[in-house]
């Protein structure tokens, strides 16, 4: 009697995995293969270049000043885009780009925000305000060059701002997990963008 009773509820047990199994390896496999590339076609593969080891940009945000960013409650992506002393040529074309790659996200641009990190000081900061009008939706905050450097010292992001300016791309919880510099353009950033906003809680 115990196992024939026994057997039905067994049975039983599998719809309930079957559901799950549905739900839940579906949004493993995506976020694996976003950020490791199994499984996924060598041209597909992410366009940004991937931080190691990811860095918790909230490690720094104790020092900072402005606009920070808070990592509670909130589903947005950032880019941060960082401002030395002098903003040449490259750096204020990371600008232009991050600024015209937000703009074409559209309606899916509201989960992404861009934030000017100024770790030039006076210098960056007389220059962000130069260009405030033309920038109406980016977001900025300070910290120290010497705070920002240390932050990714054993990082493998360029150090010379100047001839290799950069910019990062931070998740929902603060990891900067990747970086962009001139190799990549606004499309392949576009690109990275519209897969981690559709891969991700809230998308």
């Amino acid at each position: 009697m115990s196992d024939s009773a026994a057997q039905p509820q067994k049975r039983s047990s599998w719809p309930l995995f079957a559901i799950l199994a549905i739900t839940v390896l579906p949004i493993i496999a995506a976020y694996v293969a976003f950020f490791t590339g199994v499984g996924v076609p060598d041209e597909t593969v992410n366009e940004g270049e991937l931080i190691a080891p990811a860095k918790n940009v909230t490690t720094i945000l104790a020092d900072a000043e402005g606009d920070i960013p808070s990592f509670k409650d909130n589903l947005n992506w950032r880019l941060l885009i960082p401002i030395p002393e002098q903003c040449g040529d490259v750096c204020q074309r990371n600008l232009y780009i991050t600024r015209q790659v937000h703009i074409r996200l559209a309606e899916k641009g509201e989960r992404l925000e861009r934030f000017a990190v100024n770790i030039g000081g006076a210098d960056g900061e007389n220059f962000l305000e130069g260009i405030k009008a033309e920038y109406p939706g980016m977001k900025r905050f300070a910290v120290s060059r010497e705070v920002w450097d240390e932050w990714l010292r054993d990082s493998n992001i360029p150090t010379n701002l100047n001839d290799d300016h950069y910019y990062l791309l931070v998740d929902q919880v603060g990891f900067a997990m990747m970086f962009y510099t001139t190799r990549q353009d606004g499309n392949q950033l576009l690109k990275d963008l519209k897969r981690v906003l559709r891969y991700s809680p809230g998308g």
